[in-house]
């Protein structure tokens, strides 16, 4: 990524920027675009193309996949609160999000929108091609599926059903209603056995800021996990954990740092020239003043004694004989040195999917799935679970090492709660007026608008 040809870079960042997801796009696309041939002319311009995407995806802080997920969805959930009154956050917090909110349409489908829609124009280019190597090809393409894949994976588990873009056409695009998510799920799987076949385990570029066959792999086990297909979940985080190309990292404070031998994708920020919007944000800007956001009682509560998650992974302020407890996985608030990248998948969730996956097949794999919960409570120093647990009794566990494990990573409690069937349990007893609607965010009133076929969530105007 350090090579990155400045003059295409421009094009794709500020051609591509032109392009609003105002109807996914109702506006003609700019003669900048990447649809011009010339792009794809040789391995290296198709490169730059491919990074311009790249370096969208960090371009805001907060942005949808640097940041603004975990932040969120976080307050969504239980994880997190704002210390202060905020019209940005405290609809997310208090679940009453207006569909008309800015956050929603220009954080969370706009910007994704257009990342798909710049995944999907290079896909179409790189497919027009004739000029580039086979092995350039196959390699940039399996890379824009992930990002496609991964993409959709948030959109979907954000408002539910959303419409299905799978081409740079603006015409097309402008009236395309919303796709029932088990066909968007049926795209992503696609997507990414199509990415598997395309990528190679090794990572193209500088560290693992570019997807590898494995990322396709560890993306793909999710995805089975929340489509609920056990078995295929159970295959695919096995071969990601039996790859021997990562390994849980012992010391919990270098978990996140960059090309973490526990990294299985990461994204570098623009120009690789900041560390990550969660440091940013979440750690305070000196040990006087309260943090931004504060842990819940629930999820500070949620930690056995002994935990050394919660001693590694928050810290505290004490103001005017108040701790406020925040979210410490990356270390750094500072923009340099460049120490840390955003970390999309590591190791550490495959066990639990595996565990999970496992679980749920069969009582006679109740002693597998308790014996990779085991890998990760015996990394956080906590005592082995016993493998005579039931089945009932073995998937609180692997709800409690999920919660205590990935919390305020990318909205991973948020969505266990809604996966699980929880969420209105859960949070109407945590949370004043909570209704079973909000467990989808609103679609945006513009996008309703500007698209008659779109139509929105229940409970929302």
């Amino acid at each position: 990524m350090k090579n990155i040809s400045k003059n295409l870079l421009y094009i794709m960042v500020t051609g591509l920027s032109l392009v609003s997801c105002k109807k996914f796009v109702d506006i003609p696309p700019s003669p900048q675009l990447i649809a011009t041939s010339a792009i794809f002319s040789d391995d290296n311009t198709a490169i730059s193309a491919v990074d311009g995407v790249y370096t969208s995806l960090r371009a805001g802080s907060p942005a949808f996949e640097n940041g603004a997920i975990s932040i969120y969805c976080g307050l969504s959930a239980d994880e997190i609160i704002n210390t202060s009154a905020s019209s940005a956050y405290d609809p997310f917090f208090k679940n009453a999000i207006p569909s008309n909110s800015t956050t929603i349409l220009a954080t969370f489908w706009s910007g994704p929108y257009n990342t798909i829609y710049r995944a999907n124009a290079i896909l179409e280019g790189l497919n027009r091609a004739t000029a580039l190597s086979d092995s350039e090809k196959k390699q940039l393409t399996g890379e824009m599926k992930v990002v496609r894949a991964l993409t959709y994976f948030y959109l979907t588990s954000l408002y539910g059903d959303v419409p299905l873009i799978t081409s740079s056409d603006y015409k097309q695009n402008a009236t395309v209603p919303r796709t029932a998510s088990a066909k968007i799920y049926q795209q992503m799987v696609a997507d990414l056995i199509s990415a598997q076949s395309l990528l190679s385990n090794n990572y193209h570029g500088v560290g693992r800021a570019r997807p590898n066959k494995q990322t396709a792999i560890a993306l793909l086990a999710r995805v089975y996990l929340y489509g609920r297909d056990w078995a295929n979940a159970e295959t695919q985080a096995n071969l990601v954990i039996n790859s021997g190309l990562y390994n849980l990292v012992t010391d919990l404070n270098s978990v996140f740092i960059e090309d973490s031998n526990e990294t299985i994708w990461e994204i570098a920020s623009p120009g690789e020239a900041r560390n990550t919007a969660e440091g940013s944000i979440f750690i305070p800007s000196s040990s006087k003043v309260k943090p931004t956001f504060t842990v819940t009682p629930y999820l500070l509560s949620a930690f056995e004694p002994g935990d050394q998650r919660a001693n590694n992974w928050l810290n505290s302020n004490t103001i005017s004989g108040k701790s406020y407890y925040y979210p410490y996985k990356y270390k750094n608030r500072a923009a340099t040195p460049v120490t840390e990248y955003e970390i999309v998948l590591r190791l550490a969730e495959q066990y639990l999917i595996r565990a999970e996956a496992r679980a749920q097949q069969s009582p006679n794999k109740i002693t597998d799935a308790v014996n990779d919960l085991n890998v990760i409570r015996s990394r956080a120093g906590l005592a082995p679970l016993s493998n005579t647990i039931s089945q009932a009794q073995c998937l609180a566990a692997i709800a409690q090492e999920r919660r205590v494990e990935l919390f305020a990573e990318w909205g991973q409690r948020w969505f266990d709660l809604k996966r699980t069937g929880t969420v209105d349990a859960v949070l109407g007893l945590e949370k004043t007026g909570w209704q079973s609607y909000n467990a989808l965010y609103p679609i945006p009133y513009k996008q309703i608008i500007a698209n008659p076929a779109l139509t929105q969530n229940t409970g929302y105007n």
